[in-house]
């Protein structure tokens, strides 16, 4: 339960993210976003499907949208939300949080790929 809800909140933000006014054509809007849900459900299908035990398949989906929750989104609406008062240090230190987040996050994806693929 715990995944699928971990993956509403990382699509509503790549939703609105990838669909932003004047990015992309806004026509069938509803059906561009549906497509990208449908792909993003395929893709666990396909990762459930080829035999990977459920520990591998949570810790993959803990290690990548775990990550995108709890290091990269906060500190990005953050530095959005306050850019014009934080110091310098503070910025440096909201960056320094995001980058050791994406190097951690990367790591443990690619711990757990390598121990689904061994």
């Amino acid at each position: 339960m715990s995944v699928s809800v971990q993956l509403i909140v990382v699509l509503d933000i790549v939703e609105k993210e990838l669909f932003k006014p004047g990015r992309f054509s806004q026509s069938n809007l509803y059906w561009k976003q549906n497509m990208v849900r449908a792909g993003m459900t395929l893709l666990g299908l396909t990762l459930a499907a080829s035999g990977l035990s459920f520990g591998h398949l949570v810790s993959l989906t803990g290690a990548f949208s775990g990550t995108l929750m709890q290091f990269i989104f906060p500190t990005a609406c953050y530095l959005k939300c306050f850019k014009d008062t934080l110091s310098l240090w503070q910025r440096i230190g909201i960056w320094l949080l995001a980058i050791c987040g994406a190097i951690f996050g990367s790591l443990a994806t690619y711990v757990t790929l390598v121990e689904m693929f061994s």
